[in-house]
């Protein structure tokens, strides 16, 4: 098999592991984990495993010349993302059923269109324009479905549909300053880096918002998921979605991204239980298909790099 062939099925791998992190997160949840513990965790763990790879890189990019790292932007990339963008969506996720969280971060380019617009001189065209309204549409469909969850009143469920929707606007954030910060750092690098800031804002909100002694009262089962999160779902994806960034185009991967929501859904119907009603599916076919056309209309070569996972 060629290197493209390998890079796919590495992709591909990605978006189930990804899927999953959600679904892992609910079950962590009901086992008395809190969402902002569980974040600060995860990158807890994965942060010295990004360390190796980031030091690999750094080493490889002196040899060939010595840029300077921009620690200004390390830190805007650390805050906007594994902070701000992650610790919104568990805070939402904690709130809502799993389907409704994995649907709807699809939307994060939809808010890296609108926000290239005045950062990066991006125009918005007719086909980007349809996306827009498309994804939308489907949005509100999914966050306006009556959903009868016996445990979860439709307006919490609302409201962390929403936390959810705004996590997706901040990790859109935190592509469009990785992107200004690849330009001059490797990815692997910005990454790591980026990951290592945010870790002590992640816990100071823990503490304050938190009960922290809750890792003391983890069981078993918790202490797997966040392992295995933070290693497989967190360090090694990262790892596997840079390299195979090599040889597949960047509009293809982000596109491919979008089975992360098929796949969740259907890891929250088959592990959690969740049902799953027709407007639901009708609105996230209709918010992908904004999506696609929304990524598909948009010049490659200002393609916007995540420099984290969605889920």
């Amino acid at each position: 098999m060629s290197r493209e062939g390998f890079a796919w099925l590495a992709i591909l791998f990605i978006t189930v592991i990804w899927a999953s992190s959600l679904i892992m997160a609910k079950i962590v949840f009901a086992e008395n984990m809190t969402p902002i513990v569980f974040v600060a965790l995860r990158y807890t763990v994965a942060c010295p495993f990004l360390a190796l790879p980031a030091l690999i890189a750094r080493r490889r990019t002196k040899a060939q010349h010595d840029p300077e790292l921009n620690w200004c932007l390390l830190l805007l990339v650390g805050l906007s993302g594994p902070f701000i963008s992650q610790t919104l969506q568990y805070l939402g996720l904690n709130i809502t059923i799993a389907s409704d969280a994995l649907l709807l971060l699809n939307l994060s380019p939809v808010f890296a269109v609108l926000l290239a617009l005045p950062i990066l001189s991006e125009q918005i065209t007719g086909d980007k324009a349809v996306g827009l309204l498309l994804a939308t549409l489907g949005a509100i469909l999914i966050v306006m479905t009556p959903v009868p969850v016996e445990w979860l009143p439709d307006t919490t469920r609302i409201l962390g549909d929403l936390v959810v929707i705004l996590s997706t606007f901040f990790f859109a954030i935190n592509g469009i300053i990785g992107k200004i910060a690849v330009k001059t750092m490797n990815s692997i690098t910005v990454t790591f880096y980026s990951t290592f800031f945010s870790i002590p804002f992640i816990w100071l909100s823990a503490a304050i918002f938190e009960d922290v002694t809750v890792i003391f009262r983890l069981s078993l089962l918790s202490w797997v998921v966040v392992l295995w999160v933070g290693i497989v779902n967190t360090a090694l994806t990262f790892i596997l979605y840079y390299e195979s960034m090599r040889y597949i185009e960047a509009s293809k991967v982000q596109i491919t991204l979008n089975l992360i929501a098929v796949w969740g859904v259907m890891m929250s119907i088959l592990f959690l239980h969740e049902a799953i009603f027709p407007l639901q599916i009708l609105g996230g076919i209709i918010a992908i298909l904004g999506v696609i056309i929304t990524q598909k209309s948009r010049n490659p070569e200002s393609g916007i790099k995540p420099l984290g996972e969605t889920s």
